[in-house]
């Protein structure tokens, strides 16, 4: 069990859920990782690591949390030897997001649901190589453009390499790479390589511009 200094630190990471609507945006999820999760008790069940999509529907529909020790204690889950435990859980157990992530369950009440999501193996898309209908290299996944409200992830945001930059129009910076958002109608298939319904020519329209975004003249 957390102590009392520790129950009273969590209790400073909480925030009003009605001031943490307010703040629901897209997001990148590098932007959620390493984010405290509280339970509606005040303690800290860990940091944010991952999030799990399903690509048919291209909804997130699980978190993966890196739990605490006291956390992993309270659920009576076993610390691996020199690892510490990672759980996914459904999204719909997620009351708010900012400055943390508070659930709308206590850690208690997360034990069954922890149990069976303890084995659940992340899927990362951040890395993935994208490619044209016809095998040209557009770049790669930085990460997924999401909407708080309803999880529903609208498309990948995407480094350009140099050519695919200058083939959408844009100037190629010298010490950082174009970013877009390709939205996920454009997209065929995230496998091991993420592939594109859309070629070069119709990309430039469907694409939006989140970083480095200086047009050729």
């Amino acid at each position: 069990m957390p102590s009392s200094a520790d129950r009273h630190l969590s209790k400073l990471f909480i925030l009003e859920a009605s001031e943490l609507s307010k703040q629901v945006n897209p997001m990148n999820p590098i932007l959620l990782k390493s984010k405290k999760v509280v339970g509606t008790e005040g303690y800290i069940l860990g940091e944010m690591n991952d999030l799990q999509v399903d690509f048919n529907l291209w909804q997130a529909t699980a978190f993966c949390i890196v739990l605490s020790n006291e956390a992993a204690a309270e659920l009576d889950l076993k610390k691996p030897f020199l690892r510490r435990i990672m759980v996914c859980l459904p999204t719909k157990l997620i009351a708010a997001v900012g400055d943390v992530i508070t659930l709308k369950e206590p850690i208690r009440n997360l034990k069954d649901i922890a149990e069976k999501e303890m084995q659940v193996k992340s899927v990362k898309v951040e890395g993935k190589r994208v490619v044209s209908p016809n095998g040209f290299l557009v770049g790669e996944v930085e990460g997924l453009d999401v909407n708080f409200n309803d999880w529903q992830v609208n498309g990948l945001q995407v480094a350009l390499t140099d050519e695919a930059a200058s083939e959408l129009g844009f100037s190629r910076p010298f010490t950082s790479k174009v970013v877009v958002i390709v939205p996920s109608k454009a997209i065929g298939a995230v496998e091991n390589f993420v592939t594109l319904d859309e070629g070069m020519e119709n990309l430039k329209a469907l694409v939006e511009c989140i970083r480095s975004c200086q047009m050729q003249k």
